[in-house]
């Protein structure tokens, strides 16, 4: 990641098994997503395995996984995610 990123919060140390574990697993589900929309443009996986990806993602950070890949997409589009 480059600089911080606009879901963690600042001041985490260095040392990711350090962070809380909310914090850790919101990386996971950010890079899982990024992963799955990489390998969605690459047509190694189908949109209908991305659909299973999320509906075997706990309830809790469902709306943040759908957040992540929607961001990922647009950077991938090239375009700005604000």
């Amino acid at each position: 990641m480059a600089g911080q990123s606009d879901y963690l919060p600042p001041g985490l140390p260095l040392n990711r098994a350090k962070w809380p574990q909310e914090c850790q697993l919101k990386e996971h589900y950010d890079m899982r997503a990024a992963a799955l929309v990489r390998q969605l443009y690459e047509r190694k996986v189908t949109r209908q395995m991305v659909i299973q990806h999320i509906d075997a993602t706990p309830e809790s950070y469902r709306d943040f996984f759908r957040g992540r890949l929607n961001y990922w997409r647009q950077m991938r589009q090239g375009g700005n995610s604000e």
